[in-house]
């Protein structure tokens, strides 16, 4: 690439450098230092927080058209989630086994294909047929988690002071393990009844792959042992869990987070999406009253009080270090930042911010997945020719674009309050950062990030400063998108259609 083409491409990047610095020098010298880096540091705070979420949704949306509008209840699910885990992941441990047993059946529907291609049924029988397995499969669903005290297991996490010698003391309500064992075990029925209304019993058409036959064995066997070693550990696993280093589960209760995000993504673009691809105006309904569900259903379990989730030893030593050096030997709650005292744990949410544009980035540009991804958005169909699964792979998209909402979740945890509304503001941010910084773009969500956090700061310090309403900084993220889009309507970052 030569230099001409190279700052072309990235023109847009060079404008908004010099204007922030630009803008850098005029609140340095108006503002003062303190006041200008407290200021600047909080934007950055910001823009991390707004770009956990807009990382997600700018894949769902930018990449497959999308318009996920539970995007941010899906960022509140995994705060609570890994709330739970660092908390008490009593919960966590009593459903596992649950969601396990129902995933091995539901994966069997490429092994149930031989079987189906072979039956004699009339294409009128066909449809009614399924219907009938997908209600009888709910019908099993129901009868496994009867009498499961669900309730009990979630309120173990709202006491976060334990004994040592026994964490748990009567926090467990685990059912007893020949009690429980009924339940996993009608949940594969269920679940394998799924499976052979998705094999579409009597349709002779249909092509069954042996090479994807051999693979599902081998998921489901994975999965039922799983579900065998998830049951045997659900009174251990959250002693355990809870004896272990603080900072190490912190650590845990992130990937936690990501991976319920995850789960729950894949639920949803196999349920409700999927369906719905050509029928835009039915994604934003069916999203939103999901949005709604998850919330009503999180307040059922915890209850609409707002809770802290305790930061880690890591973040939360006494003191003030006096630099970031000095930091990494005795982890304070502050630090000293240019003369401003900064909490440590802001700091980290700026990094993790960072971490995600990265790793984006790598795996987008440089992966073999993230090939696939960019080729089946341009052309599905020239991709599912080369033998390629473009709906597994819009599925993947999903996935990942919800655990990413959910790693921001339980990544801002220790930052602020655990409740349901908790993820609703981020939500209509991340759609401003993705319209400004143009549909696809992660470098383009990354700055618009930015650009609305440092905005957001910025406008709170001057309503502050002389005595203006609050609004002037709220409205400041959509006065910025509506010039951008004046100026380039495709966003800072899009590319015109």
């Amino acid at each position: 690439m030569s230099i001409k083409d190279f700052v072309r491409e990235n023109r847009a990047v060079g404008v908004i450098l010099l204007l922030l610095i630009a803008l850098g020098v005029l609140g340095f010298t108006g503002m003062g230092q303190q006041a200008f880096v407290r200021t600047t540091l909080s934007g950055l705070t910001l823009g991390a927080l707004y770009f956990m979420v807009a990382a997600g949704l700018t894949l769902i949306f930018g990449l497959m058209d999308v318009l996920n509008f539970a995007h941010g209840a899906m960022f509140m699910v995994g705060g609570y989630m890994g709330w739970q885990f660092y908390t008490n992941p009593t919960f966590l441990f009593g459903i596992a086994p649950l969601i396990s047993a129902f995933a091995a059946g539901v994966i069997t529907s490429e092994l149930w294909k031989p079987l189906s291609v072979r039956l004699k049924i009339s294409e009128n029988l066909q449809k009614p047929l399924r219907t009938g397995l997908i209600f009888a499969a709910l019908g099993v669903a129901l009868l496994a988690v009867w009498g499961l005290d669900i309730l009990g297991l979630a309120n173990t996490a709202m006491v976060a002071t334990m004994v040592a010698s026994d964490p748990l003391g009567e926090l467990s309500a685990q059912e007893p393990l020949l009690a429980y064992l009924y339940r996993p075990l009608l949940l594969v029925v269920s679940g394998t009844l799924l499976a052979l209304a998705n094999a579409n019993p009597g349709d002779s058409t249909q092509m069954v792959h042996k090479d994807q036959q051999r693979k599902q064995w081998g998921v489901f066997a994975g999965l039922l042992a799983l579900t065998i070693v998830l049951m045997l550990v659900r009174e251990s696993g959250p002693k355990a869990v809870l004896l272990m280093n603080a900072d190490l589960r912190f650590l845990l209760a992130l990937v936690v987070g990501a991976l319920a995000g995850g789960g729950l993504g894949l639920v949803v673009e196999v349920s409700l999406i999927r369906p719905l691809y050509v029928r835009p105006f039915f994604q934003v309904l069916v999203t939103m009253g999901l949005g709604f569900v998850l919330r009503e259903v999180i307040q059922v379990l915890w209850s609409p009080l707002a809770y802290q989730m305790a930061r880690p030893p890591l973040f939360s030593q006494p003191g003030k270090a006096p630099n970031l050096l000095a930091w990494f030997s005795g982890h304070n709650t502050t630090v000293d930042i240019f003369g401003v005292t900064f909490p440590s744990y802001r700091l980290f949410i700026i990094f993790l911010g960072v971490v995600m544009i990265v790793a984006l980035l790598l795996l987008m540009k440089t992966s073999r997945l993230g090939m696939i991804i960019r080729a089946g958005v341009q052309d599905s169909q020239m991709v599912q020719a080369l033998g390629i699964n473009v709906r597994r792979v819009f599925t993947i998209v999903f996935l990942l674009g919800v655990s990413l909402a959910a790693l921001g979740g339980i990544g801002s945890a220790p930052f602020m309050p655990v409740q349901p509304g908790m993820g609703d503001a981020f939500q209509i941010q991340a759609f401003i950062v993705v319209v400004i910084g143009g549909m696809g773009s992660y470098v383009g969500a990354a700055i618009g990030a930015l650009l609305l956090g440092l905005a957001r700061a910025f406008g709170d310090y001057l309503a502050l400063s002389y005595d203006l309403s609050t609004s002037i900084a709220e409205a400041s993220t959509v006065i910025i998108m509506a010039i951008v889009l004046l100026v380039r309507p495709s966003g800072l970052f899009g590319k015109k259609e």
